[in-house]
């Protein structure tokens, strides 16, 4: 019987939810400077929550017709973009090109070194830059609530 429990044990306790699952996350978007970014863990992937700033949002406009996605003006520029930063199409992990844009394609934005993907700040795909198929958008955060004017809470 005692070896029975023992035996048992690690099956049923593998029944208990991942301490991770319940996990919440709570930005306040006031302290995030525009233009700057906060990255964490969403569900094992790594996330990061983008605020535009008016030159950024302006540049986001400038790529309305070779971007994938929303077109946006500065009027309907959210305030804030949450996407997982993984390539969509076998999850390699993304590099930021910073401020100065990457340097082959003179963009800003998020770029693919596996399988040559780039995508904007608002998370969406370039196509021209890859040129094949099997990419798409980058896998948006919406569950997220505001708690206030400022506070966002995302559940895992």
């Amino acid at each position: 019987m005692i070896g029975l429990l023992l035996v048992s044990y690690p099956f049923m306790a593998s029944w208990n939810p991942n301490p991770k699952s319940n996990k919440v996350t709570e930005f306040d978007i006031s302290q995030i400077k525009p233009g700057d970014s906060r990255t964490f863990e969403w569900r094992g992937k790594p996330v990061m929550l983008y605020k535009p700033s008016n030159d950024s949002a302006r540049y986001l406009v400038s790529l309305n017709d070779s971007a994938n996605g929303s077109d946006y003006t500065l009027e309907n520029m959210p305030d804030f973009f949450i996407y997982v930063l993984l390539s969509t199409h076998l999850g390699c992990e993304l590099m930021d090109t910073g401020e100065g844009g990457h340097y082959a394609y003179n963009l800003v934005g998020f770029w693919d070194p596996c399988h040559r993907g780039f995508w904007d700040y608002a998370g969406r795909l370039l196509p021209e830059i890859h040129g094949g198929d099997g990419l798409d958008d980058l896998q948006k955060v919406l569950s997220y609530r505001k708690i206030t004017d400022s506070v966002i809470r995302i559940e895992q």
